[in-house]
C-alpha cells in the first residue's frame, strides 16, 4: 500500500481539517485560566516562546507550500499564543 493509498483509506484530508480547526484553540484553556485566576506565575515563557516559534514556522511552511489549512491554523494559533504572552505581564501587574 502506498502512502497516498493509506492517506485516502484513513481520509487524511478530513482528519487534517479537524486538526486544523482544533489547533488554534489549544491555548484557549490556558488563556481562560490565567484571566479567571489572575495568576500567571506558573507559566513558562520559554515554553510559550518555543510554541510560538513552532507555530510561526509551520504557518510560514504552509504559506510557502501553498497549504492554506496549515498556514491559517498555525497563524491563528500563533495569535492565541501571542495574546497569552501579552496577558502574562498584564496579569502580573494587577
Amino acid at each position: 500500500m502506498t502512502r497516498d493509498e493509506f492517506a485516502s483509506l484513513i481520509r487524511w484530508p478530513r482528519i487534517f481539517r479537524v486538526i486544523g480547526i482544533i489547533n488554534p484553540f489549544i491555548m484557549v484553556p490556558q488563556l481562560y485560566k490565567i484571566w479567571r485566576t489572575m495568576e500567571a506565575a506558573d507559566l513558562s515563557l520559554i515554553t510559550l516562546g518555543t510554541v510560538l516559534a513552532v507555530q510561526v514556522g509551520f504557518s510560514l511552511h504552509g504559506f510557502f507550500k501553498l497549504d492554506k489549512t496549515l498556514m491559517r491554523s498555525n497563524f491563528i494559533a500563533a495569535v492565541m499564543t501571542i495574546i497569552t504572552l501579552i496577558s502574562i505581564p498584564i496579569i502580573q501587574t494587577m
